[in-house]
């Protein structure tokens, strides 16, 4: 008998896969606790990365507010760090801040973080690659921030409740290489002129004429007042004297008058007798030329057309002139009634002056003729308009750039030379006095009176390449009251058309070297269009400042641009 062999079922032997299944849970509740301790520490990691490019974010950006404050002192930079440490919050807190809360907020800020805050005001000390803190004019403003007690999420797991985050930061003032292209042309005085009366009337051109007169120290000239006068000519062989007043003469004779004859210019003349010893007389409105007097027989001409009769009579002979040329050439000037004549210019009729002589019409005549520094070099010494409110401005400039130090330098072209091209006047320098002192000595026409815009922009790109500094911010501030008209050179000379186009390539030429144009147009004569095409082609900005107002207004304008020029520094974080 066959016996089958069963074993029981106790003594079975486990299966291999029953065995695994047990040791893949263990190890999976093993692994996924780890898991999630390290997806807690990522977390964590995270948020403190998160809230570390925060506060980087926030301090960098209150540094840099705080140094563009820096020219109104340190209280004002303070003030703008905080506002900008409130507006940047971190982590968890809220982000938009209530324009009416503000000032409220930073008093909280300054009160929770008096000792996690710390503001200095000093220099950034390129050589060494530090901060250094000092005294007024500051130039770099260093931020650091604390935030000592951040929560963590997971950390405490670990032991840990709370972080630390900090940040420290520096921002100073970009050094910047500004050249100044300045307007010396001859229009740069017209504001003074009898032209300029029919904008800035009357009592303005006559007042800044007057002050002009003062400044030069108020000189007697001869007989001449300063106001213009009708001229009174004494006859040599007869005990007389005539006031010519142009188609009128007034005779006043110490003895009784046989006759006068006054002639007109084609020789025509009208004879009267037996008219005692004074009296006013015409030729039907005519201009008189001459005045013919007998007197007890002795017979004597005054011609008005004779320039050494009316220097006799204005006492001029033993008279040192103060310009080139001589006094015949004033008395040319205000004689002139057509432009056949020397000297014509028709602002003399329309200021009232036609015919009168006096040291106001004079300086008029210099201003607008003989404004050469080699012609008549007093007028850098006065108050001529516009071009002492360009050099007021530069002042203005210079003082500003000179509250904080920033080693900003500053160079000075002019248009024109002599030869009609462009002269650099000052070289870049930190030495802000020496540029005022070398603007204040220049006229307008000082070399020469024509505009050649583009020889003095191209003066200012020449100097910024060959002497700027690397690592500077390099600029040109373009000045003009006119038009770009002349061309340097014996083979150019007045050229409009051309000279406007070589102002355009000029600006490209800034364009391609990075050199932005602040442009400034002056007075309703300049050419507006090409000024905002300057600025506009390299990166720069311009401004207008319209004419037509009086000296005050625009000399204010030009000034608040200047201004505005000179405190928008460029800022940069240095560490």
């Amino acid at each position: 008998m066959t016996l089958l062999y069963r074993p029981h079922l106790e003594c079975r032997r486990p299966r291999a896969d029953a065995t695994r299944r047990g040791n893949v849970l263990v190890l999976t509740a093993v692994f996924m606790t780890g898991f999630m301790a390290l997806l807690a520490l990522s977390i964590d990691l995270g948020y403190v990365y998160t809230t570390q490019s925060q506060l980087d974010r926030s301090v960098d950006a209150a540094a840099l507010a705080g140094a563009s404050q820096l020219s109104e002192g340190p209280e004002a930079a303070q003030d703008k760090i905080l506002e900008y440490l409130v507006r940047n919050p971190i982590g968890s807190h809220e982000v938009a801040v209530d324009e009416n809360l503000l000032e409220t907020r930073k008093s909280e800020f300054l009160v929770e973080h008096a000792e996690d805050l710390e503001i200095q005001s000093g220099r950034w000390n390129a050589l060494t690659r530090s901060f250094e803190p000092g005294e007024s004019p500051y130039s770099a403003i260093q931020v650091s921030m604390t935030y000592p007690r951040q929560p963590l999420f997971f950390g405490r797991v670990l032991g840990r409740n709370q972080f630390q985050v900090h940040r420290s930061s520096v921002a100073t003032y970009q050094p910047r290489d500004i050249m100044l292209a300045l307007d010396l042309s001859g229009s740069m005085n017209d504001d003074s002129e009898f032209g300029a009366i029919g904008h800035l009337g009357q009592v303005a051109v006559d007042l800044n004429l007057e002050q002009i007169w003062y400044e030069m120290g108020s000189p007697v000239y001869g007989n001449m007042g300063f106001e213009p006068d009708w001229v009174t000519v004494p006859y040599i062989s007869v005990p007389a004297a005539v006031t010519w007043k142009g188609n009128q003469v007034t005779v006043n004779s110490a003895q009784p008058i046989e006759y006068i004859r006054i002639y007109k210019s084609n020789g025509g003349y009208r004879q009267y007798s037996n008219v005692g010893a004074s009296g006013t007389f015409q030729y039907d409105n005519r201009l008189i030329y001459r005045c013919e007097l007998n007197v007890g027989g002795n017979l004597e001409t005054i011609d008005f057309f004779n320039n050494a009769h009316i220097r006799r009579g204005l006492g001029l002979d033993a008279v040192d002139y103060p310009s080139d040329g001589g006094w015949n050439d004033v008395i040319e000037y205000c004689r002139s009634h057509h432009a056949g004549l020397p000297w014509f210019d028709h602002a003399v009729q329309n200021s009232g002056n036609l015919r009168k002589f006096g040291v106001k019409s004079a300086i008029n005549f210099w201003l607008r003729n003989k404004p050469n520094a080699n012609q008549s070099p007093f007028l850098a010494q006065v108050s001529a308009q516009p071009i002492t409110a360009v050099k007021d401005a530069v002042d203005i400039f210079l003082e500003e750039i000179g509250q904080v130090d920033t080693a900003d330098r500053v160079g000075l072209s002019v248009y024109n030379s002599a030869g009609g091209f462009g002269i650099t006047e000052c070289v870049l320098t930190e030495d802000l006095q020496a540029v005022s002192d070398v603007t204040r000595t220049r006229q307008a026409g000082h070399y020469q009176g024509w505009t050649n815009i583009a020889a003095g922009l191209k003066k200012a790109r020449q100097e910024l390449e060959e002497h700027g500094r690397n690592g500077s911010s390099k600029i040109i501030v373009l000045m003009t009251d006119g038009c770009a008209n002349w061309l340097g050179g014996t083979e150019n000379g007045y050229a409009p058309q051309q000279a406007r186009q070589e102002v355009v390539l000029e600006a490209q030429r800034c364009r391609d070297l990075q050199f932005p144009i602040v442009s400034i147009s002056l007075g309703s004569e300049a050419d507006l269009a090409l000024m905002e095409e300057v600025a506009a082609l390299s990166g720069g900005i311009h401004y207008n400042i319209p004419g037509g107002t009086s000296v005050e207004d625009y000399a204010g304008d030009l000034i608040e641009a200047f201004r505005e020029i000179a405190v928008v520094r460029p800022l940069k974080l240095v560490q």
